[in-house]
């Protein structure tokens, strides 16, 4: 390559013809979406989010000792499914 040309490597490039902040930043906001969409999926299959369960506990109710990871997907499951009944008869 020539010197007048950056490398296709070179971070001040970016990404087509966005500057490296706006690559960045769209980085960023897909890294975001991804981890919404996984959340939105697992609560979509009955999958529950201990780390969230966790925050909230920590940031809501700091004097509460949060359940442990174990301890949480067993509520977790009696709640869903309920303790040795169906839900349907």
């Amino acid at each position: 390559m020539s010197r007048s040309m950056p490398s296709p490597a070179d971070p001040r490039r970016g990404l087509g013809n966005l500057p490296a902040k706006g690559w960045r930043a769209a980085c960023w906001a897909l890294a975001c979406w991804w981890r919404a969409s996984a959340r939105t999926a697992r609560l979509a299959i009955g999958i529950p989010d201990y780390d969230h369960y966790v925050d909230h506990m920590q940031r809501r109710h700091p004097d509460r000792t949060p359940m442990t990871r174990d301890e949480f997907f067993h509520e977790r499951m009696l709640a869903r499914y309920g303790k040795g009944r169906s839900r349907c008869c």
